[in-house]
């Protein structure tokens, strides 16, 4: 048995009852998350033209498009929701780019056509992102060196392997909906700061939802798609010293899903949060403002994202500038939505800041010796003289594992976004729903009930 024959095994034959408890914690905290930010990036640019696409492109009414209630197509609703779910950057990441975002709108889509249960969506939800974190730590893929966005290439397997456990695929058909996943694998980093971010994830829970369904009906593809030397592994991934059929027999064997997500308190790229938490940490600590700096430095890795814009015009390629966020931290001692708008980048102070932020590129040698997982340090200059430094590392970023934010201010978070687009009352509704979706039966009837606007 071949690699993909023995993932599509155990993607069939794994169940909620095999699922560590914590790992299921952790997905429902993302996956409660995720509804919110879905919601608040409803109301941005990128959300509105995706509605507005979605609505005009008609389709049969089989799956919701939260906020708007439109109803649509399955692909079309999985197109929407994962879309807005991106559209601010403000998603969990961790693994393999952004894992949530990339999976469970397609889920939301396919399981209220099929009325699925919460706890069908966290067992579906929970092997696809397994598979994707495997994928992830066995080629150690850089999506920087290759310049594939790896939400979109391995997010499509994941959320494949995902929807076909929802689906209920057997082996043979679920060896299939990789194969067709497989051919849709793409996305690029050059878009990164732009709407084709998010589309990225968008379209790669719209593909998986037509994977498993072509399947479905006998559609054929390749069956060795992850270890066929022209499948998806060597040419999207890359070559490497890896064993895939290693990884395929040891799924699950640990879970990682608990282990690999971080929730966002920032919506901008995640390469800024260390910087961001060390940044905040200073300022609490020393209690100083913008206007007491002198400088502030930040190391930044050779394949940073977060150095692709030095000098922003706009708010999305905001969300990709070090120098950006480290100003408009310093001037308005927060990162929230409203700092990636038009009138915060072009605020006169804070691109008065940006003059005093330097970045230093560590070398690829610098990289090799591991000193980059420790942490990369932030340092302030004040005008009278006294310098700061902090490092935050990777595993300590808050809302990991290692130093989790709490299901509470989980749930704050949750409130502003949805009351974004919700009344209070049905904020307060929907927390109560969603904060535990295991409980969730009657999937079709609560996403109508809850995830959409009062007045729609």
């Amino acid at each position: 048995m071949g690699a993909t024959e023995t993932i599509a095994k155990w993607i069939v034959d794994t169940s909620y009852e095999d699922i560590p408890p914590e790992a299921i914690r952790v997905a429902n905290e993302s996956c409660f998350d995720l509804l919110g930010v879905i919601l608040a990036g409803s109301t941005q640019p990128v959300g509105e033209i995706i509605q507005q696409y979605v609505g005009d492109s008609g389709g049969s009414t089989q799956a919701t498009v939260l906020a708007s209630g439109l109803q649509t197509s399955l692909s079309n609703a999985a197109l929407a929701n994962g879309t807005m779910g991106h559209a601010l950057d403000y998603d969990d990441f961790g693994g393999f780019g952004h894992p949530t975002v990339a999976i469970f709108p397609a889920l939301l889509a396919l399981g209220e056509s099929l009325n699925s249960s919460g706890r069908d969506l966290l067992e579906a939800y929970v092997i696809g992102c397994e598979l994707g974190l495997a994928l992830q730590h066995t080629t150690k893929y850089a999506q920087m060196e290759k310049g594939f966005h790896s939400t979109a290439v391995i997010g499509r397997m994941a959320a494949t392997a995902a929807c076909a456990k929802l689906l209920g695929l057997d082996q043979e058909q679920t060896v299939i909906a990789l194969g067709i996943a497989g051919s849709m694998a793409g996305g690029v980093i050059h878009n990164f700061g732009t709407m084709v971010k998010p589309l990225h994830a968008g379209l790669t829970c719209r593909d998986a939802v037509m994977a498993v369904e072509f399947a479905q009906r006998g559609f054929t593809a390749g069956h060795q798609i992850f270890e066929h030397p022209l499948g998806f592994t060597t040419p999207i991934l890359g070559e490497g010293i890896y064993d895939l059929d290693d990884m395929a027999e040891n799924l699950g064997n640990p879970f990682r899903v608990q282990d690999a997500l971080i929730i966002k308190k920032y919506p901008c790229c995640g390469g800024n949060h260390a910087m961001l938490d060390s940044l905040f940490s200073l300022m609490r600590e020393h209690n100083f403002t913008w206007e007491d700096v002198a400088s502030a430095e930040v190391d930044q890795s050779y394949l940073s994202i977060v150095m692709l814009y030095t000098e922003p015009d706009d708010p999305l390629k905001g969300k990709f500038s070090a120098k950006y966020n480290v100003a408009a931290a310093l001037v308005d001692g927060d990162v929230n939505i409203d700092t990636f708008s038009e009138e915060r980048i072009n605020n006169p102070e804070i691109q008065d800041t940006m003059e005093k932020v330097t970045t230093r590129v560590l070398s690829k040698w610098e990289e090799s010796s591991g000193e980059v997982l420790k942490g990369l340090p932030v340092r302030i200059t004040l005008k009278d003289g006294r310098t700061f430094e902090h490092v935050t590392a990777r595993d300590m970023i808050l809302g990991g594992a290692k130093n989790p934010w709490g299901f509470d201010s989980i749930k704050g978070k949750f409130e502003v976004n949805a009351g974004l687009v919700l009344s209070d009352e049905r904020v307060a509704e929907t927390v109560q729903t969603w904060s535990d979706i295991g409980e969730v039966t009657d999937l079709s009837e609560t996403i109508r009930s809850t995830l959409v606007g009062a007045d729609q």
